[in-house]
């Protein structure tokens, strides 16, 4: 099972260059070695740290893992997430900056899958972070303030909700999903940076 220890012992050595779809060399032996998650495919913004961060621990975990040149889907979801969306709903997780996610919802949409979880963080000079989770952040068992704690290492928190996606629920029992808040937005403060990580999957 994917834990807290896991991840905080990968993030110490993953500031990795952009990630491909290849994998990573082997794990030491003394590493706890992640099963398979129900993400299939992560998108990371290779232009940010955190992303490439993100992408190294879920590679690790068995996700195919795809770097979008410059913030642009084009590529990617004429090659692989549009034929792989019209064959079935395979789910997709990333971190990217707010309009790859924005266009992404909407083409995703159109192949019945949705935003079933959002969060925002704002990543200032000198590494001073800020997050907003914007969609089911219960069923993800994560709050703003693990966030806040983890530092940072917030992205091995993200790599972890994305890495476990699928085993947990709302109280409900059902997702929840609704109008997208991907949309335009003031921009962020001088010299931060506004990323945004996320699933798509069924509803």
């Amino acid at each position: 099972m994917i834990n807290r220890r896991t991840f905080l012992a990968a993030a110490a050595a993953s500031a990795l260059p952009a990630i491909t779809s290849a994998r990573p060399n082997p794990i030491r032996a003394d590493i706890e070695v992640p099963p398979p998650v129900a993400v299939h495919t992560c998108l990371i913004d290779e232009r940010y740290a955190s992303g490439r961060t993100v992408g190294g621990l879920l590679c690790g975990a068995g996700v195919d893992v795809h770097a979008i040149p410059k913030g642009d889907v084009t590529q990617v979801w004429l090659r692989r997430l549009g034929p792989a969306w019209q064959s079935g709903p395979i789910t997709v997780a990333g971190l990217t900056a707010r309009p790859a996610l924005f266009c992404l919802e909407q083409l995703a949409r159109g192949c019945g899958l949705h935003l079933v979880f959002h969060a925002e963080h704002v990543v200032h000079a000198h590494g001073r972070s800020e997050h907003r989770l914007l969609r089911v952040a219960q069923a993800a068992d994560i709050s703003t303030r693990d966030l806040e704690l983890a530092g940072l290492l917030w992205p091995s928190r993200i790599a972890q909700v994305i890495a476990t996606h699928g085993t947990r629920t709302t109280h409900s029992g059902r997702r929840r999903i609704g109008v997208s808040q991907a949309g335009p937005h003031p921009p962020p403060p001088s010299g931060a940076q506004l990323l945004t990580s996320w699933i798509i999957a069924a509803a």
